[in-house]
């Protein structure tokens, strides 16, 4: 009996890899930069499978390798994409030549700094961004304003701004000094701007804002700039318990 061997869409396949996000590699298939065994590919619904031969430009492409993590401590300043048509500097200006392929797992804004998580693996990119995952995040937040302003009930129950939906969210007061608090805030959705948007909406000005865990991952002492790859020990048993691959 002939064997059969597993299949799925050629996009998938391309941005496990490493090499790009889903999204671009059907970009890239539009363009007519793709072939398998060969014979150009023009629908991102092509399905491949194992033995499959995918080349982008002429390039044979790697088979997906053992999943890696990295953490960035991403500076104020800096656009988290592969390129800025502003011609800002981004993070993939200060990462060493040897991983700059590496996919990045959501994004901070420009003036916002701390966590950012890097991947050779679009599936584990794939997890930690889907929101059904609930994948929680934290920040430490230096508001400018009246503190008790912030009305933690409604938050925790979820918070309807400009009607956009937020999930859940948890502050905590670290410290105070007349209208300047330092809090930290957790949620598991990370929508544009979220907390910048929940805090102007309770009349509240934000002087910093600093990403210092995401799931079980943690900034710590990374000063900014630097980047550490995540023990294989600790991936390994994150990406077991969670059930990812």
């Amino acid at each position: 009996m002939k064997n059969i061997l597993p299949t799925q869409r050629i996009a998938k396949t391309i941005a496990e890899s490493g090499i790009c996000s889903r999204r671009q590699a059907e970009n890239l298939i539009s363009l007519g930069k793709v072939s398998v065994n060969g014979q150009k590919v023009d629908t991102p619904a092509f399905f491949v499978n194992i033995s499959d031969q995918i080349m982008i430009d002429g390039k044979i492409i790697k088979k997906a390798s053992k999943a890696q993590l990295f953490i960035l401590h991403k500076p104020k300043g800096m656009i988290v994409s592969s390129n800025d048509p502003q011609g800002r500097k981004t993070i993939y200006d200060i990462m060493p030549n040897n991983i700059k392929q590496l996919l990045y797992i959501g994004r901070l804004d420009f003036n916002t700094e701390g966590l950012l998580l890097l991947t050779n693996n679009g599936k584990l990119k794939r997890f930690f961004e889907l929101p059904i995952n609930k994948i929680e995040r934290t920040y430490k937040v230096k508001i400018y304003g009246n503190i008790n302003n912030i009305d933690n009930t409604k938050l925790e129950k979820g918070i309807i701004i400009d009607n956009i939906k937020y999930g859940p969210i948890i502050i905590d007061i670290l410290e105070t000094k007349g209208k300047n608090s330092w809090i930290t805030v957790k949620l598991t959705e990370g929508k544009n701007r979220e907390i910048r948007k929940v805090m102007s909406y309770f009349h509240l000005h934000i002087n910093d804002l600093i990403r210092i865990k995401f799931g079980p991952f943690i900034l710590d002492n990374l000063k900014r700039g630097e980047i550490l790859q995540v023990e294989e020990k600790k991936l390994s048993l994150f990406i077991k318990n969670k059930g990812i691959f």
